[in-house]
């Protein structure tokens, strides 16, 4: 990895995965501990409720979601954010096309493993 590639993230340099045809991330920044990662949902997908180690928080960009994190839900939108603690149950429904950016610490690991 050059040092460039250490420090800086050129967003039109990064592409997506998608994950179905109605859910695609992009990891947008990681280093040390921590992982950004730019999530775009359609209308009606949903995000299963899961649990992991690692410390999130969701940062809307853009929508309306339903989330979930231990049993409390709220609806978020534009410019909210949701902090869900290491092993904390969390999903959320999207109730709108919806723009996420995910920070975790420490980083996901499982989103750098190549997919088959």
């Amino acid at each position: 990895m050059a040092d460039k590639d250490k420090y800086f993230f050129i967003n039109e340099e990064i592409e997506f995965e998608p994950l179905s045809d109605i859910i695609k991330r992009k990891i947008v920044a990681r280093g040390g501990d921590m992982m950004i990662v730019e999530v775009h949902f359609k209308k009606g997908a949903e995000g299963a409720m899961h649990d992991h180690f690692h410390e999130q928080v969701s940062y809307c960009i853009k929508g309306k979601l339903e989330f979930t994190v231990d049993g409390e839900t709220t609806i978020i939108g534009p410019g909210d954010s949701v902090y869900m603690p290491p092993d904390s149950l969390h999903g959320a429904k999207i109730l709108e096309d919806t723009v996420l950016l995910d920070i975790f610490t420490p980083q996901r690991e499982d989103f750098l493993q190549p997919k088959n």
